[in-house]
């Protein structure tokens, strides 16, 4: 069995020779991760994947056209914001952190990716389910377009709002085949310009090791290793993506707990919290609260994450945007201490909307560094 650990080179290397692709059979081409992850961000699969032969389909047709658009959509009207932002409020004052930890973040890779580049891990943890990845290659056609059709509708869906609403993304996810985040991980990679290198399915041992296991049964995570095509000079050579499965809540979420003991594991970092649902700010989220403000560097976040009071006591922070309180459904978690704060006249400019507040002029960022 193929364990973790920090920088996993032996293993990695143990991995791409006996795993080598996806749906691979003996003697015949086999789609990479990286093709699927072309294929579902509507970009062309490499040279020779199996899944080129699908082109003439349709469905594919159609499916490509449609993430191709979906894809410029985000390139142009956020990524490039949100980059270009970060460059000049946030990168200048940090060292870059080699871990990004981000609670409460469905399958949300692509802000991580654009606000810290070139970090080398990110850590994402939810409550939707891990999923699979389908043969395409063996789908008849009317199954392969109602997969494609229902995956880029929920992707259309996550655009629109920036954010993860858990209840209806396990209502979508199940149906026509999409049946969990992992098609999702794969277009945010190779919609940030990342290259798939590998995934496996992962198990977090009591002492936090994440160890391989064959599939989605008994999982806890979903492991990627990607590999940034735009990459600075102090970028790693490869990163981790992780995705876990796992409740935060203080039942779910304490001292002897695997993922308590795998984040200890990698100390400090920047923590990114974005439509958390204000659960930090009620008695059943105390743990994992108190560990990010115990724990990381830096935390950049919106008002529904860490008490914004609360995180004034332990952090030097910035503010940026507008606060006009929380939205209707969340309106017992407005913060009196942001009212005061934007009241002041001290908040910076925020060129873009985020979580619960798409709007840019409705949006708050919250940058918080450790005192």
């Amino acid at each position: 069995m193929f364990r973790f650990f920090p920088f996993p080179v032996v293993v990695l290397a143990l991995l791409a020779i006996f795993l080598p692709s996806v749906h691979g059979q003996i003697g015949g081409p086999a789609a990479t991760y990286n093709d699927i992850a072309r294929f579902v961000a509507g970009k062309t699969p490499g040279p020779g994947s199996p899944l080129r032969r699908l082109d003439h389909l349709p469905s594919v047709r159609r499916h490509m056209a449609d993430s191709a658009e979906l894809s410029k959509t985000w390139r142009e009207r956020r990524l490039k914001t949100i980059r270009d932002w970060a460059k000049q409020e946030i990168h200048p004052r940090i060292v870059r952190p080699k871990i990004v930890k981000y609670p409460f973040s469905g399958p949300d890779f692509v802000h991580v990716a654009a606000l810290f580049p070139g970090a080398d891990e990110y850590i994402l943890i939810g409550l939707e389910p891990l999923g699979t990845l389908p043969d395409f290659t063996a789908m008849a056609d009317p199954d392969l377009d109602d997969y494609l059709t229902h995956l880029n509708h929920t992707l259309r869906s996550i655009s629109q709002r920036s954010f993860f609403i858990t209840k209806e993304m396990r209502q979508d996810f199940g149906k026509e085949g999409v049946d969990g985040v992992y098609p999702v991980l794969l277009y945010f990679a190779a919609l940030t310009g990342h290259e798939v290198i590998k995934g496996e399915f992962i198990k977090l041992e009591g002492s936090g090791e994440a160890v391989v296991v064959g599939g989605p049964d008994g999982a806890d995570g979903i492991w990627l290793q990607v590999r940034a095509l735009d990459r600075l000079p102090d970028f790693p050579p490869t990163q981790n993506l992780y995705y876990f499965k796992t409740d935060l809540s203080n039942s779910g979420f304490k001292a002897s707990s695997p993922m308590k003991a795998f984040l200890d594991q990698r100390p400090g970092g920047m923590a990114y919290l974005k439509a958390a649902s204000y659960l930090m700010h009620t008695e059943g989220f105390t743990n994992i609260r108190n560990y990010l403000v115990g724990d990381c560097q830096y935390i950049l976040q919106d008002e529904s994450g860490i008490p914004a009071e609360f995180l004034a006591t332990y952090y030097n922070a910035t503010y940026y945007g507008k606060y006009i309180g929380p939205i209707d459904t969340f309106a017992e978690h407005d913060q009196p201490f942001l009212h005061r704060i934007y009241q002041s006249g001290v908040a910076k400019s925020l060129p873009f909307g985020t979580g619960y507040r798409m709007r840019d002029e409705d949006a708050i960022q919250i940058f918080g560094i450790r005192k």
